[in-house]
């Protein structure tokens, strides 16, 4: 077995010419790929670990996400339309709710004054939501059949997108869908499936999805375009390291997994998803291992110039 071993005069190294120091043939030396460095033991000691800063993270399990771009446009209708009727005839003293405001439970949105006892009465709204009607000003006359307000609630709107005919058999009701408009494209709101059309489109041979999207904070409007991500949950488990794990040695992926205190094992791994912060992988690892992450670069660079200095020995 061969252990290469990365002690303080390696740090120099960095800044200074390298003097090799290996005993191999130079036919073997040709012979030495990256797959002659899976799973050869790198010997560091802790203080040379502090010295370059390495850093240590955990393997954690992921699972990959398939994502169905689609893209449609906020419905018109809503899901629930109140509206707001006076208890008692009478005359309309003053107005606190207009067309576009938002009004919660129980604010109050106007004043009447009773036709017969000629006291005022207070007409709350009875749930959350978007003035879309008015039908009264100061001075009105008001009855309890006509309604005074209508009141749409658009904290869950629904949206309609085009499903390509190729992803129909991926699609279920239930599964998850991020919506992105274009006046807010870096915030997702969330959604689901609730209503898959029966038919395809003959034209475009798509077919219509109905998503319920949370819109607590009133953003997103009726008639808005927007697109869509529609998220398919993987069924086979992977991997997440941090992105700097991952080091390229000679053409193959591999994260440094620690052995021992001083010991790590280059391990081969395939990359399912490469992000900024988190890759997501698949390979002979478990979750829990140790795996170098700030610093692997380092690691990595020096069995790449195969010249790592401190020793070198087959089988000891």
């Amino acid at each position: 077995m061969k252990i290469y071993t990365i002690s303080f005069i390696f740090l120099l190294t960095l800044v200074m010419p390298i003097v090799a120091v290996r005993a191999e043939s130079a036919s073997e030396a040709e012979e030495e790929s990256a797959g002659g460095h899976i799973g050869v033991s790198l010997e560091i000691p802790e203080e040379t670990q502090k010295l370059i800063g390495l850093k240590i993270e955990k393997v954690e399990s992921s699972e990959t996400v398939e994502k169905i771009p689609v893209n449609g446009r906020i419905a018109q209708d809503v899901d629930k339309v109140i509206e707001v009727f006076a208890p008692e005839a009478g005359i309309v003293k003053e107005c606190l709710g207009s067309i576009g405001s938002i009004v919660s439970a129980g604010q109050m949105i106007c004043v009447i004054e009773s036709r017969t006892s000629k006291n005022l009465i207070d007409i709350k709204s009875p749930a959350g939501g978007v003035v879309i009607a008015d039908f009264e000003k100061v001075g009105d006359s008001v009855d309890t059949i006509s309604p005074i307000h209508t009141i749409a609630d658009f904290s869950r709107l629904f949206a309609n997108f085009d499903v390509y005919e190729k992803d129909i058999g991926k699609i279920k009701n239930g599964q998850k869908v991020l919506v992105y408009s274009i006046a807010y494209p870096d915030q997702p709101f969330e959604g689901k499936i609730m209503f898959i059309s029966p038919r395809v489109d003959e034209t475009s041979f798509t077919i219509k999805i109905r998503v319920q999207v949370d819109n607590q904070d009133y953003l997103l409007k009726p008639g808005m375009f927007v697109r869509g991500e529609i998220l398919l949950q993987g069924q086979q488990a992977h991997f997440s390291v941090p992105s700097d794990a991952v080091q390229d040695l000679d053409g193959t992926d591999v994260v440094f997994v620690k052995d021992g205190e001083e010991s790590f094992i280059p391990t081969e791994v395939k990359v399912k998803f490469a992000g900024r912060g988190q890759s997501i992988i698949e390979g002979e690892i478990n979750v829990g291992d140790l795996v170098a992450a700030d610093g692997a670069f380092i690691l990595k660079s020096k069995i790449m110039e195969d010249e790592i200095v401190g020793g070198c020995a087959d089988g000891h």
